[in-house]
């Protein structure tokens, strides 16, 4: 049984009914973790995560959301199994919609870029592993510097870059998911753009080189980098996407997104 340790950053108390579920699901996992570290009250995200890999000593390392529920019982099994690959740095699960979503959320999740990723059978290299649910070695992670601990969003676009330039594949696992929620209000909606696009404009001033750009679906060969009037083209022609099609839920994630960077832009920090 390989020595695992979860670390789960939780900035509060207000999503503590998914975490104990979480917790529930982590005792039920063929491999259960010898440590599990949730990090309380520290910003942002990539510090507090450098923070649980500081206060744990297993070399293999679990990084999941205080908000999301695992798909099955052997979940951290086939995320550590595909590392035994020295030529795979991150695995990950595909990610999935709660059972329990409302059709509002449903529509979210069709509307917005990177909300689901189809579970896959066989193993795929993606650009659709995230922090939300995903495994790496400790030693990989320490050679490279571990997360970015300043930046507010774009954490794990930064590190999977890192992790391709050094060599190191980036996998989707077969027949493994998580499950996480979309916003359940326009109100939570309008409030999660917005930050995503304050903390974007607050990335692409203090730290331009951590703005990458993050394809759509299961895609390991992009343009990591992309020219900002391509940036700005491809934000317009989503815009004018959502509008045409109607896709209402894409459209107010757009403008709060838009609303959130120029707040930043314009007016500096809040």
């Amino acid at each position: 049984m390989p020595d695992v340790a979860v670390i789960i950053p939780s900035g509060d108390r207000s999503r503590d009914d998914s975490l104990q579920g979480l917790l529930q699901d982590l005792q039920r996992q063929t491999v259960v973790p010898r440590e599990i570290e949730v990090v309380r009250g520290v910003a942002p995200n990539g510090h507090a995560r450098n923070t649980g890999v500081a206060r744990t000593m297993s070399p293999y390392l679990v990084f999941l959301d205080d908000d999301v529920r695992l798909g099955s019982d052997d979940v951290i099994e086939k995320l550590v199994a595909a590392l035994e690959n020295p030529e795979i740095g991150l695995s990950g699960t595909s990610q999935v919609l709660p059972l329990d979503s409302t059709p509002f959320q449903r529509r979210c999740a069709q509307e917005i870029s990177r909300s689901q990723s189809p579970v896959v059978e066989v193993l795929t290299d993606s650009d659709m592993v995230t922090t939300q649910c995903c495994a790496t070695r400790r030693d990989v992670l320490e050679r490279l510097g571990g997360f970015h601990g300043k930046i507010l969003r774009g954490v794990d676009p930064e590190l999977r870059h890192r992790y391709r330039q050094a060599g190191l594949r980036i996998v989707i696992v077969p027949q493994v998911w998580h499950y996480h929620p979309m916003p359940s209000s326009w109100k939570a909606l309008w409030k999660m753009a917005y930050r995503n696009g304050y903390s974007s404009a607050f990335a692409q001033k203090h730290f331009p080189d951590t703005v990458l750009y993050n394809p759509e679906g299961h895609v390991d060969r992009f343009e990591a980098r992309p020219s900002f009037v391509s940036r700005i083209t491809r934000r317009l022609g989503g815009l004018l996407g959502a509008v045409l099609g109607g896709r209402w839920g894409g459209l107010v994630y757009d403008l709060a997104y838009a609303s959130g960077y120029l707040r930043f832009r314009l007016l500096g920090p809040e």
